[in-house]
């Protein structure tokens, strides 16, 4: 039934009445700059801090909300979902909404209903065909992002979603129903497999009770760092609410807003939701961090760390946004690990299982560290070449971080590229055209991380100094024939910018 898209305005009442979604004291507008969110139909205040006593703005039925649970009441209605969740699904509530929002697209898209409807089916037609999260922007656009944390994160999504959607596609063949629904009658894409990740990620709330979800209507209201509203679940009426803040004051006309998450950097802004928050700054960066170049160990490190190595930054106290202490502005547990070797004491062994299976465990001084592999910088801090091992771990820090700064710096042909005009309202993924949103944005967050990183750089390197004037220090490497920064850095050389 090949269904348009509906305008929240004109539309949105009648979906609400069906469904028993109720506003009250606002309404959504469509808002230039920001999109569809909530204005207030009259001053709207709340000056009591007691529990209850918070103005109810909107209220929707708990059985609307799109989570987890609501996924598998859908799959006991409909034997088909059923089926292609049990050959696609089950693992984890983003592939499992999103398999329900890609399916019931499908519904729209297809020349006629076939399958089991929910509100959920017409709720999608309000939804924005283009969400401007980073793994939708077209190759040109993703280049503006080069020397930022998000540039591999973004790589490796779409890379994730493209292999999400070809196990969808291979599984599905395998089913007649859903083989003829999919991809002969509704004609799904690539495309719709990405667009449905960037609704669940650019909608998607943690509510208390019901944990990861998606909850029609309230999805509208955008966020602000100051905002005046905020959600809640009430399990006295089975129902989501959005709640005026205490102390909150909005006048008629105005914009009532949620907060999509305190202390989320402005990667994590831009990637989850299309947008970075220009009265939020920055106060850390995560980079990658791979095992170091020729390692003999760095598999083996790699898998017993179980996780993709990182290196996180902060601002350091003296500008605002450290703790107050002298602990260095980075943390990343898996350069400990990464610049300690054999002779230092660290042996990988490979043992049997309770189970008659077989394991890699990791040993540090002959003990069983593989439940401690996080641990390393306190596993070595009694060891007597403890300052050498500090000083491996901040030189290829030091490294890793001057990199991605000069890759931060380095335009490159990002100057070269045709901007698209504001007003257009569609826009293709293979389109070399560049939108100004998106250069906007790449433009703020390098902004932000490269204040951060640069005062990182600078702390890493007053530490180095510091550690090479340690009497450890100087001791081990007066012996060698190299000089101590040479022999540093050859011990903690590491070229890599890419996850492990």
């Amino acid at each position: 039934m090949a269904a348009s898209h509906l305008d929240v305005e004109t539309a949105l009442p009648a979906w609400n009445r069906f469904n028993n979604v109720q506003l009250i004291d606002v309404t959504p507008r469509d808002i230039p700059g920001c999109g569809v969110g909530f204005v207030a139909n009259q001053e709207l205040t709340c000056q009591d801090e007691a529990l209850g006593s918070h103005p109810a703005l909107l209220r929707i039925p708990r059985d609307l909300v799109l989570s987890q649970e609501a996924v598998e009441i859908h799959a006991k209605a409909d034997g088909h979902f059923h089926e292609l969740l049990e050959a696609v699904g089950r693992k984890s509530t983003r592939t499992d909404v999103c398999l329900f929002l890609f399916t019931q697209r499908a519904l729209l898209l297809a020349p006629k209903v076939r399958g089991v409807t929910t509100p959920w089916t017409e709720y999608i037609r309000f939804l924005p065909r283009d969400v401007p999260v980073p793994s939708t922007w077209s190759a040109q656009e993703r280049r503006l992002l080069q020397g930022t944390s998000l540039e591999v994160a973004v790589k490796a999504k779409i890379s994730a979603l493209t292999g999400e959607f070809e196990e969808l596609q291979e599984k599905s063949r395998e089913l007649p129903y859903w083989d003829d629904f999919l991809w002969t009658e509704a004609k799904m894409t690539l495309d719709d497999w990405f667009l449905a990740d960037a609704w669940y990620r650019s909608r998607c709330l943690e509510l208390p009770h019901s944990g990861e979800a998606m909850v029609p209507v309230l999805d509208l209201a955008n966020h602000s760092s100051e905002a005046t509203a905020f959600y809640e679940e009430n399990i006295k009426t089975d129902e989501v609410e959005l709640l005026l803040r205490p102390g909150a004051r909005v006048n008629a006309g105005e914009q009532v807003t949620i907060s999509y998450g305190e202390g989320k950097s402005g990667a994590e802004m831009l990637f989850s939701y299309g947008f970075i928050d220009p009265a939020r700054s920055t106060d850390a960066v995560t980079l990658p961090l791979a095992p170091l170049d020729d390692d003999p160990l760095g598999r083996a490190k790699a898998h017993i760390f179980g996780r993709a190595g990182t290196a996180e930054l902060g601002r350091t106290s003296g500008s605002g946004g450290g703790s107050g202490d002298d602990s260095p502005p980075w943390k990343s547990p898996f350069a400990w690990l990464a610049c300690l070797n054999e002779e230092d004491g660290l042996e990988f062994r490979v043992l049997q299982d309770t189970g008659g299976g077989r394991e890699l465990r990791v040993f540090w001084q002959d003990d069983d560290v593989t439940d401690r592999v996080d641990a390393f910088e306190e596993l070595v801090r009694d060891h007597p070449l403890s300052d050498i091992f500090a000083l491996r771990v901040v030189m290829v820090l030091e490294d890793r971080v001057s990199s991605q700064l000069a890759r931060l710096r380095d335009e490159g042909d990002n100057d070269d590229h045709h901007v698209a005009s504001p007003e257009g309202t569609s826009f293709d993924r293979k389109s070399p055209v560049v939108r100004p949103a998106c250069v906007d944005a790449a433009a703020m967050l390098k902004e932000q991380e490269a204040k951060v990183i640069e005062e990182a750089l600078r702390a890493l390197e007053e530490q180095k100094a510091k550690l090479l004037t340690t009497e450890a220090v100087v001791a081990y490497l007066g012996s060698k024939e190299i000089s101590p920064i040479e022999q540093a850095q050859e011990t903690a050389s590491n070229g890599s910018d890419e996850f492990s």
